[in-house]
């Protein structure tokens, strides 16, 4: 279940207004630091564990979602799925492709689209943080004639958040004490965890370099919203950057797939793997 920091927002939010110097208010909310001209920006709807919503005189919309998920979290899955729905309503065009750029030393994903809804047309720019369990979206929301009229400041607000990073790296180490090697996949592939969190899918024991997928991954030892203890299993997840098929490399069409293991041992020293998403279920052994 998605637990959503907006609430915290309350706790967390604090103006300067007194301290700050040209008009620049300062909030926190979760792992993110903003800054904003108040003069520019009006705080339009401040509900718990909904997105925080800005205005400007133009009635264009900025609106910022902060948020712990269940999974790991990867901007481009999170973008892909937004499209998905999007791209449902008519006149949906993209005029910015997805694009990775730092903003104060974090990685973001940029993303450019206009949709029709009713009568109206709209043009939205995005920016997408994911990391560990850790999501955040911040949209700017215009309409195609009023979009530059609002398009700098937006950008500035945008480029004023700074991000903490939560980590799970003490997690991360416990789990691979058990999955870093090589594992066979009882005909189903041949998996090969490193301890640089490098993974490689082959299609069989061979381990030949020509029919694989490969990338990164991450894992836990526990997670609360699958009701996963310490001890009883782990999660892990692979983010794919390639698909090698008879020695023709393509761009993956995923950007991430969650899986369950379950640490109690089959009959033939094994342990039995599901795919959360399509709950396809493998038996792993270690070589």
């Amino acid at each position: 279940m998605k637990k959503n920091l907006q609430a915290l927002l309350l706790l967390s939010m604090v103006f300067l207004l007194t301290a700050c110097s040209k008009n620049t208010v300062p909030l926190t909310i979760g792992n993110m630091s903003i800054k904003f001209d108040d003069k520019v920006w009006t705080i339009v709807k401040n509900i718990a564990n909904e997105p925080l919503e800005f205005e400007d005189e133009f009635e264009n919309k900025i609106s910022l979602n902060v948020s712990q998920e269940s999974t790991y979290q990867h901007p481009m899955a999170m973008i892909s799925f937004i499209e998905s729905l999007i791209s449902e309503n008519d006149g949906f065009q993209v005029f910015l492709q997805p694009n990775e750029i730092t903003v104060n030393g974090t990685k973001w994903y940029e993303y450019g689209y206009i949709y029709e809804d009713g009568a109206s047309t709209y043009k939205v720019y995005q920016r997408y943080y994911g990391k560990y369990y850790n999501a955040a979206s911040i949209t700017y929301t215009s309409t195609p004639d009023l979009y530059d009229s609002g398009y700098d400041q937006a950008l500035k607000f945008m480029s004023s958040i700074e991000v903490e990073d939560v980590s799970n790296k003490v997690n991360e180490e416990k789990a691979k004490e058990f999955l870093v090697g090589e594992w066979d996949l009882d005909g189903k592939g041949y998996l090969v965890l490193s301890k640089d969190s490098s993974y490689e899918w082959y299609r069989d024991a061979s381990k030949d370099e020509n029919n694989k997928h490969y990338g990164s991954y991450g894992c836990d030892v526990e997670n609360a919203n699958m009701s996963m203890v310490e001890g009883e299993g782990l999660y892990l997840v692979l983010f794919p950057e390639a698909l090698v098929i008879d020695g023709v490399t393509e761009t993956s069409l995923q950007y991430k797939v969650d899986y369950l293991i379950s640490l109690d041992p089959e009959e033939n020293g094994g342990y039995q793997m599901v795919n959360i998403s399509s709950y396809a279920l493998f038996n792993m052994k270690k070589q």
